[in-house]
């Protein structure tokens, strides 16, 4: 516990000095400049994630599978929307249901059998509060779900991939035990030019 300790305030001091070094640098980059630029990535007025969507086969099964497995609720949805589908909102942000149709508006997908679960395909990633009781309803639940672990030093991460009944991919981890560390610092460190690739 006690190494643990000081690897948390370790990362804790590493983290408040690279966010100090973005400051400086950002006060040093806007002295001078009246208006924001318009393709600086600092200056998107997004706040965070609203919803995810996902076409399903069947909109109850898939209302069945987030409200039981996840927690989410079903909410209502506009008037306006004159095709079956279902919105549901949790942890704050929404999933948005939508029938699958054989129509030929653009929604028709043709249906697949189940891939194997690939942590390294297209995911929505959801932080968990205590991976032991999720893995625990999973298997109470009969869901066939893989389990993964990402390292970073001394940090652990714990992942829970398995899919919902249409094949899209769920992740469930404790993903916020890794610092945010942006690589714009990294970069100005000295670092590879193509810091993604570390």
């Amino acid at each position: 516990m006690h190494v643990y300790k000081h690897a948390y305030v370790a990362r804790l001091l590493s983290t408040i000095t690279i966010f100090r070094m973005i400051l400086l640098h950002s006060a040093e980059t806007s002295m001078g400049s009246e208006a924001p630029d318009p393709a600086d990535a600092a200056s998107v007025p997004l706040v965070r994630l609203n919803h995810v969507s996902f076409q399903c086969t069947s909109v109850e099964k898939s209302v069945d599978f987030y409200h039981r497995v996840l927690g989410f609720e079903l909410i209502k949805r506009p008037e306006s929307l004159n095709f079956e589908g279902a919105w549901l909102y949790k942890y704050g942000m929404g999933i948005h249901l939508l029938q699958r149709g054989d129509d030929a508006d653009g929604c028709s997908i043709p249906t697949r059998p189940l891939p194997a679960i690939n942590p390294m395909g297209n995911h929505v990633s959801f932080q968990c509060s205590d991976m032991a009781v999720m893995k625990a309803r999973l298997r109470a639940m009969d869901r066939e779900f893989v389990v993964r672990k990402v390292w970073d030093g001394e940090t652990v991460v714990d992942q829970l991939f398995f899919h919902d009944p249409d094949g899209n991919m769920i992740e469930v981890c404790n993903c916020e035990n890794l610092p945010v560390i942006p690589l714009v610092v990294a970069a100005a460190a000295g670092a590879d030019k193509r810091p993604w690739l570390a």
